[in-house]
């Protein structure tokens, strides 16, 4: 068994051919043995409560092992990283993350992306700057969420590690993962 792995998935149905499903599946193919992968159902996900939802990932993490990845997809990344700004501890002090891959993730307060709960304050992204385990990946053909959001981000915190595709859409069901992949399997 390998290391842990924690995968947040996006908002919307779950499950079958929906959201994060395949993709998950995918990813656990692609990486092989060299993690032990959980993707914990997050509340209500076609009504996504940001309280619910940090709720759902610290339980994840404090169930994990010390080292573990942490991996988001759309809105599961933009959660994490609120986690992330608002329990500094478990990135600065205590090392119990090896890292943290931000995937296809919206910048909420851009253009038609402006809803309060998920958006993260400048305090939040101050906080953000100093966390180093941070890689975001977007493709560049993503039509759900726009590649400006990944532009934003890596804008607003350049030590983050930056991975771009090319070809993956938003889902990641097709095209080339390999970069993503390559990157996630330094941590295992």
């Amino acid at each position: 068994m390998g290391r842990d792995l924690v995968f947040i998935h996006s908002a919307g149905p779950q499950g079958g051919d929906n959201g994060s499903t395949r993709f998950v599946a995918r990813l656990k193919d692609r990486l092989g043995g060299n993690f032990t992968l959980s993707a914990p159902a997050m509340p209500d996900p076609e009504r996504p409560d940001i309280n619910q939802w940090l709720g759902g990932i610290e339980k994840a993490v404090s169930q994990a092992a010390p080292g573990l990845v942490l991996v988001g997809h759309s809105l599961g990344g933009s959660t994490i990283l609120q986690f992330l700004a608002r329990n500094p501890e478990i990135w600065r002090e205590n090392s119990h993350l090896s890292a943290v891959f931000i995937i296809a993730s919206p910048f909420w307060g851009l253009t038609d992306w402006e809803i309060d709960e998920f958006t993260l304050t400048k305090d939040e992204v101050r906080i953000l700057g100093d966390c180093k385990v941070i890689h975001f990946c977007h493709s560049r053909d993503d039509r759900i969420v726009g590649f400006d959001h990944f532009q934003t981000y890596v804008n607003r915190l350049p030590a983050a590690g930056k991975i771009v595709l090319e070809s993956a859409g938003h889902l990641l069901l097709d095209g080339d993962i390999d970069s993503l992949v390559k990157e996630i399997l330094i941590y295992g």
